[in-house]
């Protein structure tokens, strides 16, 4: 039998009206523009891969590839260079890999998830890791994959790191995946609109450095004029 993620997409509906924001089709030009052809390859490589963990979740289809083009606009705005600004998106694109471990039940479970699942759910990252660990790639996207869900105030995890603990580049696709996941619809929820969703982050700054959040939040302010009024 297949590995669950090439299957057909699994039969819980999206709420009437709603679908997955559309998807880049390909690696965010201004990135791909300062790479060599081994390293494109290798970046068309790890999005394939990310997309085909996506592949049978009709709620994170396409999920890795529009956060990798807002992690490597968020990168830019930074002043990283080529090197990290790759390794950013092939990060941003592998970031769910250990989703490949998570029951379908859990992952597209329409309620709250139980304290046993949520500590499933939060292996996600650790089993990334494990499954990276056997790849050899161009760039060391480990740390993006591990601490993407770590938080500056400590409430993040899987190790609870705080503050400059968590490399930057962790951090840019961490606040690019939430913000994303916010204007997805989910089995328990429907997708927010733009403007709701940079409203919600704004609420979050102890969660990010401050230079990113307030970077990232004028991207957004661009992006949707109107969601938010910047000082």
């Amino acid at each position: 039998m297949a590995p669950w993620f090439e299957r057909q997409p699994l039969p819980f509906p999206l709420p009437a009206g709603q679908r997955a924001p559309a998807a880049p089709s390909r690696p965010p030009g201004a990135i791909v523009a300062d790479a060599t052809i081994a390293e494109r390859d290798a970046l068309n490589v790890v999005r394939e891969w990310g997309q085909s963990i996506e592949f049978g979740d009709q709620y994170l289809r396409g999920h890795s590839s529009r956060v990798a083009e807002h992690a490597a606009e968020l990168a830019t705005a930074l002043g990283m260079d080529s090197q990290t600004r790759m390794t950013i998106v092939a990060g941003a694109y592998l970031h769910g890999v250990g989703r490949m471990r998570v029951p379908p039940a859990v992952q597209n479970k329409p309620a709250t998830l139980t304290p046993q699942e949520r500590v499933t759910v939060q292996q996600i990252p650790v089993w990334g890791t494990e499954i990276l660990s056997k790849v050899r790639m161009p760039w060391d996207v480990t740390p993006i994959v591990r601490w993407h869900n770590e938080r500056a105030d400590g409430t993040g995890y899987p190790d609870a790191l705080r503050g400059d603990e968590i490399p930057l580049e962790a951090q840019i696709v961490g606040i690019a995946n939430v913000f994303d996941a916010l204007t997805s619809p989910r089995p328990h929820r429907p997708a927010l609109k733009p403007a709701q969703a940079v409203r919600t982050l704004a609420r979050s700054e102890n969660s990010w450095s401050a230079e990113l959040f307030h970077t990232y939040l004028h991207q957004l302010q661009t992006r949707y004029p109107g969601s938010l009024r910047l000082a």
